[in-house]
């Protein structure tokens, strides 16, 4: 498997690649891992990007691999733990004084998951969040936001009872027919 093989490059060259794009690496591996479905190893990379003490890394990876740790935390069922990741990625987002419109709103429906839902109002509020975030990614500013995780397939996904890369591959070949 590449990965594998990227992996052993990033060991054999530590200290030696520029830490923002190493963490640029991080946040596409645990990317790639969370469209296979392997959500712990996702959530291994994440780590890496969120454990990181170094100030020069790029605020919108880490901004970015704050949403996909939301996601991750959600698709492992760790519930417990979302409640709290919400909090802290509203935090850290708020204080670097840019929240985008899709960042507040995804928070605001991830605080409300973990709450009871029957199917039909989960699948239900997924419909209702993929239809704003439709109208939301009009605007270049949200979209170019929306670029860094394609939120919209995968709530796709979720709404149509399929895997997140199953959308994406979807999606590639309906595009190449156009």
């Amino acid at each position: 498997m590449l990965i594998s093989e990227i992996e052993k490059g990033l060991e054999r060259f530590k200290g030696k690649i520029n830490k923002v794009h190493e963490i640029v690496f991080y946040y596409n591996i645990a990317y790639l891992f969370l469209g296979s479905g392997d959500y712990n190893k996702s959530l291994f990379w994440l780590n890496k990007i969120l454990n990181t003490t170094d100030v020069d890394v790029r605020l919108d990876i880490l901004s970015y691999a704050r949403i996909l740790n939301l996601i991750v935390h959600y698709e492992l069922g760790n519930n417990d733990i979302l409640e709290y990741t919400v909090i802290s990625t509203y935090r850290f987002l708020y204080a670097r004084k840019r929240l985008y419109k899709f960042e507040t709103i995804l928070l605001n429906f991830i605080r409300k998951l973990p709450k009871s839902f029957t199917q039909v109002e989960l699948i239900n509020s997924f419909v209702d969040l993929r239809t704003e975030l439709i109208t939301l990614s009009e605007n270049s500013f949200e979209k170019k936001a929306l670029e860094y995780f394609d939120l919209i397939s995968w709530l796709e996904s979720k709404i149509n009872k399929t895997t997140y890369a199953e959308v994406i591959k979807s999606k590639i070949i309906n595009s190449d027919k156009v």
